[in-house]
């Protein structure tokens, strides 16, 4: 068991439980036919709001630069998103979302809400506090993933410097 883990209060057998239902919701989103796959969809989505970095986006998704670059190439050629050199570093390259790609985020978007909405509804009624309840739990997950990213975004950025340092110096 992990470290992380160990340092909860959460009984190790309802974490296992936990991670099976996640594992299980992603399966009824995955069979859900909207013409885009998870990851294009998570991709569009995280693109909607302006140009973003390749590479940031791998590390927002968890996946390596190459395996964005695919799920990419393929929303370029099917029109979703457009690829354009950052005017400040020609080296750097941002992903867009066209005018088809948000129509097909959000065909997407309404397609898994209807795939979802019902299985929400029923959990949420066998909660105190209902939807409220259920929506602060996804809410503090949420919470939990940024701040999961932050730590290891962070990490990575201090660990790149270092080994820029360790560079420099033996470069000297």
């Amino acid at each position: 068991m992990s470290e992380s883990n160990q340092l909860t209060d959460l009984p190790p057998e309802r974490v296992v439980d936990a991670v099976q239902v996640l594992v299980r919701l992603r399966r009824t989103l995955e069979r859900v036919e909207t013409g885009l796959s998870l990851p294009q969809y998570q991709l569009l989505s995280m693109v909607r709001s302006g140009g973003e970095r390749s590479a940031r986006l791998a590390d927002r998704l968890a996946v390596r630069k190459p395996t964005l670059t695919a799920a990419a190439d393929a929303l370029v050629a099917a029109g979703f998103l457009e690829r354009e050199a950052d005017p400040g570093d020609r080296r750097v390259v941002r992903v867009r979302i066209t005018p088809a790609g948000l129509g097909a985020l959000r065909s997407t978007e309404e397609q898994l809400a209807e795939a979802v909405a019902p299985l929400l509804a029923d959990a949420a009624g066998r909660l105190d506090g209902g939807a409220d309840a259920l929506l602060g739990c996804f809410d503090a997950l949420e919470g939990a993933l940024d701040r999961r990213f932050a730590e290891h975004r962070a990490r990575r950025l201090a660990e790149a410097a270092a080994e820029a340092e360790r560079s420099g110096a033996g470069a000297e």
